[in-house]
């Protein structure tokens, strides 16, 4: 599913109320606002997402950034960001990972995956 203008996608999540219509969606390509060049950190703001569970939900995550939006640092970053405008947002950096349950590692545990990030132009 994709909620970049440009890219079609299969599924359209502006019209799912309810987040458990989500499990399936195993790709979403989303448009972050911010890149955090320290800790490779995108910002994704709630009307870029439609929903606050996609991000975690989808099995592997698309995100791209213009180039010009990336900053150096999280200070940088926080400047430039209104959380009061979009209500919320949220630092994705990555596919999630967890070694809690006996010491073994486990991805996509609390996330996605995988996760890509295009630069544009």
């Amino acid at each position: 599913m994709s909620l970049v203008d440009g890219i079609t996608g299969n599924f359209d999540v502006k019209n799912v109320q309810d987040p458990h219509e989500l499990e399936h969606i195993e790709v979403a390509i989303l448009e972050g606002d911010w890149g955090v060049v320290e800790n490779a950190a995108i910002w994704l703001p709630e009307d870029k997402i439609a929903h606050r569970a996609l991000p975690f939900i989808a099995q592997h995550l698309i995100v791209l950034l213009k180039i010009d939006k990336l900053l150096g640092n999280m200070h940088e970053v926080y400047q430039k960001i209104n959380v009061a405008d979009s209500g919320y947002g949220v630092f994705v950096a990555g596919p999630s990972k967890t070694a809690d349950i006996e010491q073994s590692l486990i991805i996509g545990a609390h996330g996605p995956r995988s996760m890509v990030v295009f630069l544009m132009e």
